[in-house]
């Protein structure tokens, strides 16, 4: 398999879906410390670590951590996509200077052994096609006593809007990222390179009151969510009745974090 495919390179092509549906979670979710934040919570980043970010879409964990990013720390931010990376550069505005920028391949890392104290997945493993290769990888990057920090998601992970997707758009089910490197998946995966492995959850859902961002939110998965119109107004219509019925609609999250040590 190609990485990134094709479908993958026009979904990251810039930040513009990403911000769609992260737009979403950041209104609708229950848990007021966010996502990113509690991200950075997990790091123990020394003052004057190396730190390389694969896969760091527009730059999101690092805007909402400025007021705690070691000034004196090295940090790469990579990502297959230059929109990405050019989005990222603008969304760190004045504080750009304090990053390094590299457009890679995330499945084949073009650094000597032992280049980063730090090596941070935030939510991307699982685009990775062969898993295992992509981890010696890391650990082949990752100074002795280096970390990683994987974020990911579990299998419940908005199961029941997800089945309905399926079902009333008429397509078929996606690759399931929490199968292919997920909370449930990742940890045996991680224990094959690493010596230690931990898992943290982070416990959040989202409390929908309205239905058109809900829409949005999985239209902007595109090109791997294609359907005509009358199949979106159906999903609409579907997502209308739960919500009267029920006066919102509480959809659980499964997120979290495994951190892998050398």
């Amino acid at each position: 398999m190609d990485f990134p495919s094709p479908a993958l390179k026009e979904q990251y092509q810039d930040a513009g879906n990403y911000r769609q549906r992260t737009a979403v979670i950041a209104r609708f979710r229950t848990n007021r410390h966010s996502w990113h934040r509690w991200v950075f919570d997990q790091f123990d980043f020394a003052r004057e670590s190396s730190i390389l970010e694969l896969g760091c879409g527009p730059g999101t964990l690092w805007k909402q951590n400025l007021d705690r990013t070691p000034a004196t720390a090295t940090i790469v931010l990579s990502d297959f996509s230059a929109g990405m990376l050019r989005d990222c550069a603008r969304n760190l505005g004045h504080y750009v200077s304090r990053f390094r920028f590299c457009q890679i391949d995330g499945a084949i890392l073009p650094f000597r052994e032992h280049s980063f104290d730090n090596v941070i997945a935030n939510l991307m493993l699982y685009h990775l096609p062969d898993h295992a290769s992509a981890l010696r990888d890391i650990r082949r990057v990752l100074a002795p006593h280096g970390a990683l920090y994987a974020a990911t998601i579990g299998r419940r992970h908005m199961r029941e809007v997800w089945d309905a997707v399926h079902s009333i758009l008429e397509i078929p089910s996606l690759l399931d990222a929490a199968e292919l490197f997920g909370l449930e998946t990742g940890y045996e995966q991680l224990q094959e390179v690493f010596r230690q492995v931990e898992i943290r959850r982070f416990e959040n859902s989202l409390r929908v009151t309205e239905v058109q961002p809900l829409v949005d939110y999985f239209t902007s998965i595109k090109p791997y969510i294609v359907a005509p119109p009358e199949r979106l107004a159906a999903l609409r219509e579907y997502f209308e009745r739960l919500i009267a019925q029920r006066g919102e609609l509480l959809i659980p999250l499964d997120t979290g974090m495994f951190i892998a040590r050398n």
